[in-house]
């Protein structure tokens, strides 16, 4: 935590993709006292924002990338996925360093393959069925190769862009880096491992048959507000 005479530490942006530790990553700064934006923006009541809508929101009518909500420390989750599109605010990273120069950009990343069998259960696959409808697609293999395709071409674009900004750039494998070494990297931020936690991992526990029936129904049916 800052005190009112010490100067706010530089943003932190995870410009990863979802389903890469991001809950575990928000948990890790919020653990911290960092005020922390995960995909929503909770500031109004009662549909929250979203923060891939607030940043292409913004990139669209000439504001700063963050405008109204900069007030915070370490941002991830960027993606719009709402089954009229799909958009990945983390492709605005040249974008966040042109308005907010001192930002350090977060590239958390996973074994490719992992990650997407990862989004394939996501929502007990209705995140998937909402990346078929917001592409007009009907084949999960196509939709596979996409993300593939996406993937490469981010990790590729990121690397090398920020071969110009080394020391606005870091790179954390879920598979093989540790959240010590992620707290080492940035000491200033007073992260504590131990608030790292596999939050995400869960898909594989075991649940009796009505309790995955339960909560896939949830998941395929509850409302979801387009804001």
């Amino acid at each position: 935590m800052t005190s009112p005479s010490t100067p706010p530490l530089p943003r932190v942006v995870s410009i990863g993709f979802n389903k890469c530790g991001t809950r575990s990553l928000a948990e890790l700064f919020r653990g911290a006292g960092h005020r922390v934006i995960h995909h929503k923006v909770r500031d109004r009541w009662p549909v929250p924002r979203r923060i891939g809508r607030v940043m292409k929101d913004n990139l669209a009518e000439g504001r700063k990338v963050f405008d109204s909500v900069e007030n915070y420390t370490f941002y991830c989750d960027l993606m719009i996925n709402d089954g009229t599109e799909t958009w990945e605010g983390a492709s605005a990273f040249r974008e966040i360093l042109r308005d907010y120069p001192d930002t350090i950009l977060l590239m958390n990343l996973r074994d490719r393959e992992a990650w997407i069998a990862s989004r394939l259960k996501h929502g007990h696959g209705e995140f998937a069925q909402r990346e078929l409808k917001a592409r007009g697609l009907s084949d999960m293999e196509v939709l596979k190769d996409q993300w593939r395709a996406e993937w490469d071409a981010h990790l590729a674009d990121v690397r090398g862009f920020m071969e110009t900004h080394p020391g606005r750039y870091l790179e954390f494998n879920l598979d093989t880096n540790t959240a010590e070494e992620l707290a080492a990297w940035l000491p200033e931020y007073r992260l504590n491992p131990a608030d790292f936690h596999d939050i995400g991992r869960s898909r594989g526990r075991k649940m009796s048959g009505f309790t995955r029936w339960l909560k896939r129904t949830v998941s395929h049916l509850r409302p979801r507000f387009l804001r």
